[in-house]
């Protein structure tokens, strides 16, 4: 067998070999990975601390409180817009039933069919389901914070590290590699934010304009789900129209006007203005992109979703550092890195005579 086609093999079985490993602990990598960007979200912080020479106890409670304030704040958010949700309930519930019976009508459905229904044991499942999400949650969670107290009574003492177990060109290729991740995941998680507050600002102005109840609470909704490239702005469609649609029943006009004017912010915003926006600030050409969503989401989920285009990131700049893996480097770039590229030098034979006693240059190790 020729021996590229074994390698090629080979490859193929550890890349399987491997995202079968991160689907079944996915339990234990998920943490371990958020918490790695965490810390990068709140590097700018540690290193206020590092130049005021904190003890490493105070930097670790700062940045703590500041995690835990920001997580405060989310919930109150969350609950002042269930409490307002609730206000209406009974409105809404009445609109529901009524558009609920009127589907029925309409496909021919006898009211019995459904009234026969075991509407309790789906309840129950439904609550058994969300039970066990919010134990799964909370168990990731606390496994999360461990992590991340962890990397940051660490994170002082990484380059020293770097500098004595390894040579001094391996030692400044493995730091300049950890500099440009970490660089490029605050640059790319910079941009999206604010990608993310234009679109959910505008979402809640429109929303607002419209008379939609609950913008505040569909405009942070929106936010978070454009977090996930191209999907998440669909996904953050659907929501305000369904409570426009039980708002403003039996009406239809509204409902519409919300699908089209949502859909044409986030088709601007979400599928065109964020690809080429992030996709230029990190390198990334749209189609890897899409395909590492693609790939993170089925082996993770909703975190490998979010994760999808910072992995991809991370595994464009260890490429671009290794001679080996450059042309992989070069081919998930965008369109620009690949004009800015390069080309490989192309070195030809020639005949030299052999002599003896004669020491080899440098060149001969490159």
């Amino acid at each position: 067998m020729n021996m590229k086609v074994l390698v090629g093999l080979v490859a193929l079985l550890s890349a399987i070999a491997l995202c079968t490993v991160l689907n079944l602990a996915s339990g234990v990598f998920i943490p371990l990975v958020v918490a790695w960007f965490i810390l990068q979200v709140f590097r700018p912080v540690i290193r206020l601390g590092w130049k005021l020479h904190l003890p490493p106890a105070l930097n670790i409670t700062l940045v703590f409180a500041i995690f835990f304030g920001l997580c405060i704040l989310g919930i109150y958010f969350c609950a002042s817009q269930a409490v307002e949700f609730n206000r209406a309930y009974n409105l809404y519930y009445s609109k529901l039933n009524t558009m609920f019976h009127s589907v029925l009508k309409a496909l021919s459905i006898p009211p019995s069919t459904i009234s026969d229904f075991n509407w309790l044991d789906l309840l129950g499942r439904y609550v058994r389901n969300i039970s066990e999400l919010i134990l799964t949650f909370s168990s990731k969670f606390v496994l999360t914070l461990v992590f991340l107290m962890f990397m940051l009574l660490e994170a002082p003492y990484v380059n020293e590290k770097i500098d004595k177990s390894f040579s001094g060109p391996n030692a400044f290729r493995i730091k300049n590699i950890l500099d440009t991740v970490s660089q490029q995941i605050s640059r790319y998680l910079g941009t999206l934010t604010l990608i993310s507050l234009a679109t959910g600002f505008c979402a809640w102005l429109l929303l607002a304009a419209m008379g939609v109840e609950l913008a505040a609470g569909w405009g942070v909704l929106t936010f978070l789900l454009n977090f996930i490239p191209t999907v998440g702005s669909i996904i953050a469609t659907i929501p305000p129209v369904l409570m426009a649609a039980l708002q403003f029943s039996p009406s239809l006009f509204k409902p519409l006007a919300v699908f089209f004017s949502l859909t044409a912010i986030q088709i601007t915003i979400g599928n065109v203005i964020t690809p080429k926006v992030v996709g230029d600030r990190l390198g990334l050409s749209p189609i890897v992109i899409l395909l590492s969503l693609l790939l993170w989401g089925t082996i993770w989920g909703i975190p490998g979703a979010l994760l999808s285009v910072p992995i991809a990131s991370i595994i464009k700049i260890v490429c671009e550092n290794i001679q080996s893996l450059r042309p992989i480097a070069v081919l998930m770039g965008s369109g620009k890195d690949a004009l800015m590229a390069a080309p490989p030098v192309v070195r030809r034979k020639t005949k030299t005579h052999v002599q003896t006693n004669v020491p080899n240059t440098s060149e001969d190790f490159e």
